[in-house]
């Protein structure tokens, strides 16, 4: 028999992860404030045949709780940007059309969603994190299989954001790929900065040239830190990073990548119908004394609040003019202060159009209404006419003599002025 409102007082969730071929799935229940889990590992999960899956691992029916899939490092790319202010989702809207700008795959190729490092009034600093659709894909109809079907998708740094909650200083992560090793930096708890690292020798020099307070090893043996070395390092169960993923799926934390879009979580329909009966016994309870009293009132007593309320109403509408008169004045400051203010996306937005393919944006930066963009070109000389005949621009110059690269290519400084269309 099912108790109803059970699932109130009881959450589970599940998080995947990929160690190898290997597939990791971690389930977490939470009962009131008490967590348990479940491990549970199918060799060989990238390599067999589905039909070879479907027996390797059999759901007892339907999961309830949210599922959480976190992707190794190397299966990623990761790349840091800066952007002056501006809504995060409208970024996320405008890198939808200009996301080959920043890495060298277009929408159309990759899952990517952002992660924002640093937010202020000046500027802001994002993660863009992507992975091939068709290496996601492969994976995701492997789950499919099982009927695994996740409901986020993530990459390993972030499913160990839960693991370190309470760590604080500076910590580095350090997981074993397939191929190669990942190296992630957070500070108090906030990741700052994430690598992938092709040999030892590599890993060892970044350790040295930046020393954490403490070393997490995933996947690896303490050999691999630099010999004579007195940092604190603990090795990490295999299981660790399923079981981080799956903990977002019971709490809140610092992290909303996804790199797949999926429906919101449903409400729990009993939790639901539990707190409308307990509000509307509340209501009902309050309701039966406040009849009474308002059927012993007297009808003067009515009459005389009746007309102190319509007094306060008269008042607080007079007030509230007084506001919108002071509103009213405030826009009108606001709206000239916007005439002559050009979104700094708008500027972003102009030089990925107009600039040539050829050419590469290494920095750009706004100062009231002027830029000065960097980079290399085939031809920089050509690129002072082309950012002249953008409506945006005008007074455009090289603000240093062009020189050439190892390769061949032009290195250009150009500023210039930003003016409204």
């Amino acid at each position: 028999m099912k108790i109803p409102f059970a699932s109130i007082f009881s959450q589970k969730a599940m998080g995947l992860s990929l160690l190898g071929n290997d597939l990791i799935i971690t389930t977490i229940w939470k009962k009131l404030i008490a967590y348990s889990h479940e491990t549970v590992k199918i060799n060989d999960f990238m390599t067999k045949d589905i039909m070879q899956l479907k027996h390797a691992f059999s759901p007892k029916g339907n999961f309830a709780g949210d599922i959480i899939l976190s992707l190794p490092r190397e299966f990623s790319i990761v790349r840091e940007i800066e952007y002056p202010h501006s809504n995060l989702k409208e970024l996320r809207d405008a890198l939808a059309y200009q996301l080959d700008s920043f890495i060298p795959f277009s929408n159309e190729d990759v899952y990517f969603d952002l992660h924002s490092l640093h937010h202020s009034r000046q500027d802001a600093k994002v993660l863009i994190v992507a992975i091939k659709k068709i290496e996601l894909d492969a994976i995701l109809s492997r789950l499919q299989a099982i009927e695994i079907v996740p409901a986020r998708v993530m990459i390993s740094p972030f499913a160990f954001l839960p693991i370190l909650e309470e760590k604080k200083g500076h910590i580095v992560l350090i997981n074993k790929n397939a191929r190669n090793y990942s190296y992630n930096l957070f500070e108090n708890n906030h990741l700052v900065f994430s690598s992938v690292m092709k040999t030892e020798a590599e890993l060892t020099n970044r350790i040295e040239a930046n020393i954490p307070d403490e070393i997490l090893l995933a996947n690896v043996s303490n050999d691999i830190l630099p010999n004579g070395s007195t940092i604190s390092a603990q090795s990490l169960d295999e299981y660790l990073e399923s079981y981080g993923a799956a903990l977002y799926g019971l709490a809140e934390y610092p992290c909303n990548l996804s790199l797949i879009r999926s429906s919101r979580k449903r409400l729990n329909v009993q939790t639901v119908l539990m707190f409308f009966l307990i509000g509307f016994l509340i209501c009902f309870a309050f309701l039966i004394p406040y009849i009474q009293k308002v059927n012993n009132v007297s009808v003067l007593k009515t009459i005389d609040t009746q007309i102190k309320a319509i007094k306060k109403d008269v008042t607080a509408v007079e007030k509230l003019q007084d506001r919108i008169a002071v509103l009213d004045r405030a826009v009108d400051n606001v709206n000239k202060i916007k005439e002559d203010y050009i979104p700094r996306i708008d500027v972003i937005l102009e030089l990925a159009k107009v600039l040539p393919n050829d050419a590469w944006v290494k920095s750009l930066t706004i100062v009231e209404n002027s830029f000065e963009v960097e980079g290399d070109a085939v031809s920089s000389t050509n690129l002072i006419p082309i950012l002249e005949n953008s409506p945006l621009f005008s007074g455009v110059g090289l603000a240093s003599p062009v020189t050439k690269t190892q390769s061949g290519r032009e290195k250009f400084r150009i500023k210039g002025n930003i003016q409204r269309q």
